[in-house]
């Protein structure tokens, strides 16, 4: 089944359950916000070619839905809005319209199936805990660990593009053994 989302492309990867603070400047995400509010989802998708401000930039093909959580008009005119994202999803082909903001028909992509979390990973799991943010699942276990750690926005991009948790927990563990951290 096919939906339609107003995109957002910028320069950042965002998962499920994870917090973006954007600035909106541009006429045609004020726009977006318009037509969204705080009950009708957008798309935010990493870029692929061109910028975030002027022309449309070409997106990435896999990106995740964002419903705005909170909005506060600056005095410069511009907005902040703090975006939590929600679900997964594929881009099948995208519309500019005439003020340059994307609409894209997207597939949804599959929510991930549970996938306890290995023994290896429980004393992270703990910390997260101890900072109150429980942790059930080894999907949302490699999401929090992706915005915590300093992955390139490449490592991000395959994470999220990822479709099975174990895997996704498999590709931050060898990053994890890969860059070492000072202690």
């Amino acid at each position: 089944m096919t939906s339609e989302l107003l995109l957002f492309p910028l320069n950042s990867v965002l998962f499920p359950e994870g917090e973006l603070p954007i600035r909106i400047m541009e006429l045609r995400y004020r726009r977006l916000l318009d037509e969204c509010g705080q009950s009708k989802p957008f798309g935010v998708v990493r870029i692929r070619y061109g910028q975030e401000v002027g022309e449309p930039a070409f997106p990435y093909d896999i990106g995740c839905s964002a419903y705005i959580v909170q909005q506060i008009a600056l005095a410069d005119g511009s907005v902040m809005v703090l975006a939590l994202g929600h679900q997964r999803f594929k881009i099948l082909s995208i519309t500019i319209e005439e003020d340059g903001l994307a609409r894209a028909q997207i597939q949804w992509l599959a929510p991930d199936e549970f996938v306890a979390i290995p023994d290896c990973f429980a004393d992270i799991a703990a910390s997260f805990a101890e900072c109150g943010t429980m942790l059930h699942e080894a999907g949302s276990l490699a999401w929090r660990l992706a915005e915590a750690l300093p992955l390139s926005l490449n490592e991000q991009q395959s994470l999220l593009e990822q479709n099975h948790p174990s895997q996704r927990l498999e590709l931050v563990k060898t990053w994890i053994k890969n860059h070492p951290f000072d202690v």
